[in-house]
């Protein structure tokens, strides 16, 4: 039965966007009416969760509307199309279809692609919060949504491996229109559909299949002189991922390729108005909820108290890092390699050949396009970052391959990549299908046994489950798999929020040998209404635990009336005046000229001093502003002493109290923030925490 509920939830999905498709694209054939329909689904769905109303008959109704609607208009099934070469690569589609069907187990699928469609069905909507993964544009998981809501995790697979499949018909599509025979498609599709990267991401939750079938199915309108639909469908490769942005550049190509020469600047003019529509809803969101339109990237440029520039910048250097390979090694590492997290196998070697095909004018076009589409790589080297850019130069070489060769590489390619002949030379490596879970698609072996096995993170969120009540708010030093966990986590890096308070656990636990420093500064009496504080010139960050008011050298303690400025991250500054030790200000960048911090009393006070506890020990400059408003140094020196060592454990709990977290998850051992938790079990009574439950080497503490 479960079987039937997960094809149902893939099929109405799919079925429902072909409809919206059929209506709006009656004259575009079968595989656009699909991408037209998925954006339009996509979007509202989008609008259902704005509403607060999200739910399986909601989206019922949505997707019955329109098959009815579709029924009621009959719109011609389109211009058929014959691609019986891809009949040879039959096995390959039921190998995925098989792991497609089987229980969702990658990482982004557990933790955000299938996590966001489990809490937006939780809660019947968007949650009040910002965190990283639900800024993102969501043009897939919005879709993943309405399959989840009637077949769970599996159906939201589906919907993926569907446009995956679909990819195949609009290959030869595109290559009939850049004058390639079928056979030479063939070339092009089984470089793509054969990649052992490509299986892997086609057949979960992934999204960036769904983005190389918009891709092509964005030139393919832009080449038979379609820019409108061309540039909804580029604008929707931005909301499925937004590195997609590149598909508008490629499409821009695809659409100055036609002859006539007056055609050009129209046809690239509707195409960007016809992108904008598609993109512009998501950017919207991102500035109405953050400040930010690119949230939530982009934090130095858009500044917002949802995220931290280090957190961002520490992110960016860890996917741009090539793990030791070479750039000369960088071809035979996304060929046959283990270190670039996928693998396309030999014919990407091949694909300098394609170079030939420069002569022609779609060849350099094509070229061009895969350049562009292969840029966000140098941000993320992630294989699967590459296979926009793979997709278009396959085209290239098959328009050079003459037809004995082109059957090489096509019988080169299909052995070599198959799956059980990828074990045999890539025997450890993970990013790629392991095995054909047929018991555990049909679900003759039950679902959670099979995901215990493959899933650790499903454990531990099982585990949570076990040990909380439903309205529980867990704080999380690891990833979650949010796809299986009926709980609110938020993982440590993925908002602000997050970000300080594992900084406060931090200078509680791994860092309290950290000399903590009283900045004493000392001036003759002045009665000001605001004070400044100027950051020395040091190389990092620069810090501020707390701060204390003297005049005479009686403390002037904290008022409701004051309150804080400063550049960079102005959001925080109260954290330096709410008398927990265990927390602090940052700016979360390096130091740079102009930066302050800012302290408005309210009304004017007479002062003598100030005792700054922090960290960096090099003294700032001090400013008072007198009643006229004119800013005047106070102090320019001050006198530095190590602080007593001070036991800052139970300001930790108390801080996470505060915050609305009444569970901690934390892991052990080694690596991450596996010190943390290393130095909370077995001290849970100096933390403030008592261990409710564990599984593994994750241990699971509520804040007493």
């Amino acid at each position: 039965m479960a079987v039937l509920f997960i094809l149902f939830g893939a099929a109405f999905t799919l079925a429902s966007a072909y409809a919206f498709g059929a209506i709006l694209a009656r004259s575009q054939p079968p595989e656009i009416r699909l991408g037209i329909g998925a954006m339009v689904l996509s979007f509202a769905v989008f609008a259902v969760l704005h509403c607060g109303v999200g739910s399986w008959w909601t989206f019922g109704l949505l997707g019955s509307a329109g098959l009815l609607a579709c029924a009621w208009i009959r719109p011609k099934l389109g211009r058929a199309q014959t691609w019986r070469p891809a009949l040879l690569l039959a096995p390959f589609f039921v190998w995925y279809f098989v792991n497609a069907l089987a229980p969702e187990t990658v990482a982004d699928g557990s933790t955000y692609h299938l996590g966001l469609p489990a809490e937006y069905l939780r809660h019947g909507g968007f949650p009040d919060h910002n965190t990283f993964y639900e800024i993102l544009p969501q043009g897939m998981e919005m879709l993943y949504t309405m399959a989840f809501a009637f077949g769970k995790h599996s159906a939201a697979k589906l919907v993926e491996f569907g446009f995956f499949a679909a990819t195949l018909p609009l290959i030869f599509r595109v290559g009939r229109v850049l004058g390639l025979p079928d056979l030479g498609s063939l070339v092009a599709a089984v470089l793509y559909f054969c990649a052992p990267v490509a299986g892997l991401t086609g057949s979960c939750s992934y999204n960036d299949a769904a983005g190389v079938f918009f891709l092509l199915a964005a030139i393919y309108s832009a080449l038979t002189n379609a820019p409108l639909v061309a540039g909804v469908l580029a604008g929707f490769c931005y909301a499925i991922k937004m590195p997609g942005v590149m598909a508008c550049g490629a499409g821009l190509l695809a659409c100055y390729a036609p002859i006539r020469r007056g055609e050009r600047l129209k046809n690239c003019a509707t195409f960007l108005a016809g992108a904008a529509l598609v993109i512009a809803p998501w950017m919207i969101r991102a500035a109405l909820l953050t400040g930010n339109p690119i949230a939530p990237l982009g934090n130095a440029l858009f500044p917002n108290p949802y995220f931290h520039i280090a957190t961002e910048t520490d992110l960016a250097a860890s996917l741009r890092s090539l793990n030791g390979v070479t750039p000369a090694q960088i071809p035979w590492e996304l060929a046959f390699g283990d270190k670039l997290a996928g693998t396309y196998g030999p014919l990407l070697l091949a694909l300098p050949i394609g170079l030939l095909a420069l002569r022609r004018r779609e060849g350099r076009m094509l070229w061009l396009a895969a350049i562009l589409l292969a840029l966000p790589w140098l941000t993320n080297t992630g294989a699967r970052f590459l296979m926009p850019s793979v997709m278009l130069a396959g085209f290239t070489l098959a328009m050079v391959l003459p037809r004995p060769l082109a059957w090489a590489a096509i019988a080169i390619q299909a052995i070599v990549c198959w799956p059980n002949v990828v074990a045999l030379w890539e025997p450890q490596y993970l990013f790629r299908l392991h095995e054909f879970p047929i018991a555990a698609a049909l679900r003759i072996e039950p679902e959670p046994e099979y995901l215990r096995r493959h899933v650790n993170e499903y454990n531990v969120a099982k585990m949570i489950e076990r040990a909380t009540p439903a309205d529980a708010r867990i704080l999380a030093l690891s990833s979650v798999a949010t796809a299986y966990l009926d709980r609110e986590a938020d993982v440590f890096w993925q908002s602000a929020e997050a970000d300080q308070l594992l900084d406060t656990l931090r200078l509680a636990g791994i860092y309290a040998s950290t000399p903590t420093l009283d900045v004493k500064a000392a001036w003759p009496a002045q009665t000001v209404r605001a004070l400044r504080f100027r950051p020395p010139a040091v190389a990092g960050e620069w810090d501020v635990s707390e701060i204390e008011l003297f005049s005479d050298g009686y403390r002037i303690f904290n008022s409701p009336q004051w309150t804080t400025r400063g550049w960079p991250n102005r959001w925080e500054g109260p954290l330096a005046f709410d008398g927990n030790p265990a927390t602090r200000w940052r700016t979360w960048q390096p130091v740079q000229s102009g930066m302050y911090y800012e302290l408005q009393l309210g009304n004017p006070q007479r002062l003598t001093e100030i005792v700054m506890v922090t960290h960096v020990p090099t003294p700032p400059q001090v400013f008072g502003q007198d009643s006229q408003g004119n800013w005047r140094l106070l102090a320019g020196t001050a006198s530095v002493k190590t602080r007593p060592a001070q036991d800052l454990r139970l300001d930790a709990a108390r801080a996470l109290r505060k915050a609305g977290f009444r569970y901690l998850l934390a892991p052990t051992g080694a690596g991450g923030n596996a010190p943390v938790g290393n130095i909370i079990v077995g001290h849970e009574a100096e933390w403030g925490l008592e261990q409710v439950g564990y599984a593994g080497d994750f241990h699971l503490f509520r804040v007493k």
